[in-house]
């Protein structure tokens, strides 16, 4: 089974829960050990060795991580990715990285042979600032010899709705192709839709889902 990279995706599955910032579901960082550990959507910058060196969480703040870590996704020098990043703070702005999962980044735009196969829905949230909506879901899997079979993800702009009190809201919907991938069992994903270049005051993204459609609504 692949994941399809068109429409500026690249989605990875992510075997760990998530605290988010502003809006989101609960998440219980736990206690004992772990209960210094942080986990937060954020902007991560790697050097020339593709190492992990500082990264902005979804609230703002900006952590160098020390010592750098090494990240074995990463494939451009001197650039940023977006990720949860497992973390405990230090001092003097510094963080020990205890892992980094990387987020799939789907650009909204028109999509073509809109595809809309269901997902299992985790939950969904605006970042703080409205940069970024985040969605949590479930893609089933399965194992295949057809190396066809390719699981494609993108975002596909509805409308942008005038509504009556002047403000203005983007229509959003999850593109899903299932692509010919067996159905057995589920893998948690993480996406994250830039919302930089929509001049809008919410966003509501459709999702079709194995229980029927679910729409979320978020204020920018």
């Amino acid at each position: 089974m692949k994941i399809n990279l068109s429409f500026c995706l690249v989605c990875c599955a992510i075997c760990a829960a998530l605290l988010v910032s502003c809006a989101t579901d609960a998440y219980d960082k736990g206690e004992g050990d772990y209960s210094q550990m942080q986990a937060e959507m954020a902007m991560v910058y790697v050097d020339k060795d593709l190492r992990a060196t500082s990264f902005v969480t979804d609230d703002g703040e900006k952590l160098s991580v020390n010592p750098p870590f090494a990240i074995n996704w990463t494939k451009t020098p001197d650039s940023t990715y977006r990720a949860v990043t497992y973390f405990s703070k230090k001092e003097n702005g510094t963080a020990e990285v205890k892992g980094m999962s990387r987020v799939g980044v789907i650009t909204p735009k028109k999509q073509k042979d809109m595809k809309t196969d269901p997902v299992r829905f985790e939950s969904a949230w605006m970042s703080c600032g409205g940069k970024y909506l985040n969605a949590g879901i479930y893609l089933l899997l399965g194992s295949t010899d057809d190396e066809k079979a390719i699981h494609t993800l993108g975002c596909h702009i509805d409308t942008l709705q005038r509504n009556a009190d002047g403000t203005k809201t983007m229509q959003l919907t999850l593109f899903h192709d299932q692509g010919g991938v067996p159905e057995y069992y589920s893998q948690r994903t993480y996406v994250s839709i830039p919302l930089d270049n929509a001049a809008t005051d919410s966003v509501c993204l459709t999702i079709h889902t194995y229980d029927g459609i679910v729409r979320k609504t978020f204020k920018r």
